[in-house]
């Protein structure tokens, strides 16, 4: 039996602006390891067609997140794109995302049930996607029990497989409060343990947890060993408690991809925005023991899949849906910005004007100190012709990732220590933390070859090591990428919600802001 399974798609049904994923892997063609265009429904589809094609017993399912913070192609339609496309591609099932609550529960079911508001729906013929989701420590508060099934159960290859959802039990933290009104999250493990009975009552003979919490891992997409040696997170003490009467644990939330085993039990994830396809392969006798369990992940490389026709099809229905919006005139500005920095100097411009619009869209929605935008995370030069404004598309190539933003708590100490580690290394060129205009601070490099923090300020004060302050990053640095391991250590975390609404915002309430973002704010002693 094989369990294909992909999480964290986020709506990313187009192929390009943004490019899904671009993982670091072999060149087919010279075998030089570099980054290469991963993703897009349309080679999605041809990649799990493909797989499937080569596997005698198989089942799709997914493990959260495939809605919410996406993309305009599919934001702009209320990604009922996604989910119609989804289901074209014959998945089964998917455990609840905290991002699928985004809009809150309501409107979750109303898409998930395929009904359509009395103006109709966003995505002309809209109807169910024909999968559910799943969450069955999702409670109500008041009754304390599930408010969406619990899981399924499948006939594959004469056994019957029960297929178990969970939502990480944290989402309360990274959803606005809002959303998760008359709702209780509890412990992923303890809930789906106490399940047992009745899986086995209604005749599940084969058990296979699929969840929206996972793992982080620094190791390769692919451990032929399952040993993963750095594993760490909820995902890894969560498998540790859950009973060994499950087979296999399909993993999401963090964004990782993973073959992995614990106490010899599988423990996978695809990676994120349909990049990856983990391919899980058991072995069963008749009465459905686990004999053997090996999983590998399939990128789906661009060059490596001939698009299916029929979602090339949607993808374009959904770009010229949203041609006007995608296009629409944001602001007029007199001028541009670079997102370079020019020493002495290791602010940009832009990667002021983007850290100021975070931290103004943070603070209209509550407790915000200062903002963080990671430099590689800013893809072009905000230009400005004359006669022409700029629109939605000009801003979507300067953040095309539809990073979710997060405000998190932080002490002084803290921050000094998260400013201190991005510094330059040697003669490493200066790739420094954007920031915004509530904080500034100098550096210097050592004589000994060491880059030296020295006075930081926040909100003209300096620097407290004992005060907590609120600080608003993206998803990606708030995960610790970009080697920001700092951040994995914030607190009270809060979605605020997409990086791009936070530009667009500032710049058609306060176009006048393009005076105010010269570099200046980090300075090299």
């Amino acid at each position: 039996m094989s369990i294909f399974s992909i999480n964290d798609f986020h709506g990313h049904i187009q192929p390009k602006s943004p490019t899904p994923l671009m993982p670091r892997l072999p060149d087919a063609q010279t075998g030089e390891i570099k980054p290469q265009a991963a993703g897009g429904v349309a080679y999605l589809a041809s990649a799990v067609n493909k797989l499937r094609a080569g596997a005698k017993h198989s089942v799709f399912v997914a493990a959260g997140d495939l809605i919410g913070a996406s993309p305009l192609l599919s934001s702009l339609l209320k990604d009922e794109p996604s989910l119609a496309a989804l289901g074209e591609l014959d998945l089964v099932a998917s455990a609840l995302g905290n991002h699928e609550l985004d809009a809150g529960l309501i409107e979750l079911k109303r898409k998930a049930k395929g009904e359509c508001p009395p103006a109709g729906c966003a995505w002309p013929g809209y109807k169910n996607p024909g999968f559910p989701y799943l969450a069955a420590n999702m409670l109500d508060a008041q009754t304390g029990r599930p408010v969406l099934p619990t899981h399924i159960i499948k006939d594959i290859a004469g056994l019957k497989v029960a297929f178990v959802g969970a939502v990480t039990r944290d989402t309360p933290s990274v959803v606005l409060p809002k959303a998760i009104v008359g709702l209780r999250f509890a412990d992923e493990a303890d809930t789906l343990n106490a399940l047992l009975p009745q899986l086995r009552a209604e005749g599940a003979q084969v058990l296979v947890a699929v969840m929206h919490e996972g793992a982080t891992h620094s190791g390769a997409a692919n451990d032929a060993s399952y040993q993963c040696p750095g594993l760490q997170g909820r995902g890894v003490d969560i498998a540790k408690r859950l009973d060994p009467a499950y087979a296999i644990i399909i993993s999401g939330h963090t964004h990782q991809a993973y073959t992995c085993k614990i106490n010899g039990r599988l423990f996978v994830q695809a990676g994120s925005y349909g990049g990856w396809v983990t391919e899980s392969r058991l072995t069963l006798d008749a009465s459905g023991k686990l004999l053997d369990a090996q999983a590998v992940n399939h990128p789906v490389l661009q060059s490596a899949y001939t698009p299916n026709p029929a979602f090339v099809a949607l993808v374009q229905r959904a770009a010229e849906l949203t041609a006007a919006a995608r296009n629409k005139p944001v602001a007029d500005l007199k001028q541009g910005a670079p997102r370079s920095a020019q020493a002495p100097f290791g602010d940009s411009p832009l990667g002021n004007l983007v850290a100021d619009s975070q931290l103004a869209y943070a603070q209209k929605r509550g407790p915000a100190d200062l903002a963080l935008m990671n430099p590689g995370g800013i893809r072009a030069d905000l230009t400005v012709e004359p006669g022409r404004p700029v629109t939605m598309s000009d801003l979507f190539a300067i953040q095309p990732f539809a990073n979710e933003l997060v405000v998190m708590t932080l002490s002084g100490a803290q921050l000094r220590d998260l400013l201190q580690r991005q510094l330059p290394k040697g003669d490493a060129p200066a790739r420094l933390l954007q920031v915004s205009n509530s904080l500034r601070y100098q550096w210097r490099m050592g004589a000994d070859g060491v880059a030296q923090l020295g006075e930081v300020s926040v909100g003209a004060k300096p620097l407290e090591a004992t005060r907590n302050y609120r600080l608003v990053v993206n998803n990606f640095m708030a995960d610790g990428g970009d080697g920001q391991g700092v951040l994995r250590q914030g607190t009270e975390r809060v979605s605020i919600g997409v990086d791009i609404d936070a530009m667009v915002e500032l710049l058609t309430e306060n176009p006048g802001v393009m005076s105010q973002i010269a570099s200046g704010r980090i300075r090299r002693e």
